[in-house]
């Protein structure tokens, strides 16, 4: 029992367990590093923050570092063996992740050893200096409280996300409407291009998918929560002899229809770096940035 430890014995083995601690960390993210290659996580959950949250049950406050730090690895893998080594920890990484979400490292050696070894206040000042395109300031908004129980409504109605995913899919609900109401018009696109979707096609799915992703986890059987960035899927590839036909089309998210582009084509037919990163990368660390009432 660590009551009947010396003080010198209780803080050495505190020391040992702190590099256990720091080497554990270094595997589960590298674990996360793969499962958002390969886009695993679209299972389970929409996102890998949202799996993280869900399916390995973090809070969302231990969730955002580990995905920026993902981020970070993915664009940056020298970092890992400076995990392992506990020259850069996860703090000081997630930094690093946030500050690649806008900004491109030319030399990723020069740049890894600038970081290595500093503490998270001395990298953090280390990326200043190197900005070149700083995070967008942060916005506040103030919501009265009859249009927060409003918006607490819809969230329930979108599987309890959060209030801005819940603005958004709104929007684009909207916006979707709005484009469905325009008067037809003649195509001028090749009807014999297979990648082309008859508008009646669209509006076909558009209806069926409820703004809603329409991808179906083969683990729990349930469909994906997902309503925003929607995009139009082959079920059958085109690369497969696919068409664009009201059958063989679905929406899904992002995360969905890469997960399905992989398993279909295989990852190595997918563009290198491609898959890593979701095109709303931006807006979603701009989630963190923007606050609603209090309440983001």
């Amino acid at each position: 029992m660590i009551t009947k430890l010396s003080d010198n014995e209780l803080v050495s083995q505190v020391k040992i367990k702190v590099k256990e601690e720091k080497l554990i960390t270094s595997e589960v993210l590298e674990y996360l590093v793969e499962i958002n290659e390969r886009k695993s996580y679209a299972d389970y959950a929409p996102s890998l923050r949202k799996f993280c949250i869900k399916i390995l049950g973090y809070t969302d406050s231990e969730a955002g570092p580990k995905c920026s730090a993902v981020y970070a690895i993915s664009r940056l893998p020298e970092i890992k063996p400076k995990l392992k080594e506990g020259s850069l920890n996860l703090t000081s990484t997630a930094l690093v992740g946030n500050f690649l979400k806008y900004n491109k490292v030319t030399d990723n050696n020069e740049f890894i050893k600038k970081i290595d070894g500093k503490n998270p206040d001395e990298v953090k000042n280390i990326l200043r200096s190197q900005e070149v395109n700083p995070p967008p300031e942060k916005v506040s908004v103030t919501l009265g409280e009859h249009l927060l129980n409003k918006l607490g409504k819809i969230q329930k109605e979108y599987d309890d996300c959060t209030e801005l995913e819940a603005i958004e899919a709104l929007v684009d609900k909207h916006l979707e409407e709005k484009a469905h109401a325009k008067p037809k018009r003649e195509s001028t696109r090749d009807p014999k291009n297979q990648r082309y979707i008859p508008r009646e096609v669209k509006e076909h799915v558009d209806k069926r998918a409820q703004n809603q992703c329409e991808g179906i986890s083969p683990v729990t059987g349930e469909r994906c929560t997902c309503r925003t960035n929607l995009q139009y899927d082959h079920i059958k590839s085109v690369a497969l002899g696919g068409m664009s036909t009201k059958d063989n089309l679905r929406k899904l998210c992002w995360a969905s229809h890469q997960r399905s582009a992989g398993k279909q084509l295989g990852a190595e037919k997918m563009q290198p770096g491609a898959a890593t990163t979701p095109p709303d990368v931006e807006k979603h660390h701009l989630r963190k940035n923007k606050k609603l009432g209090g309440h983001l």
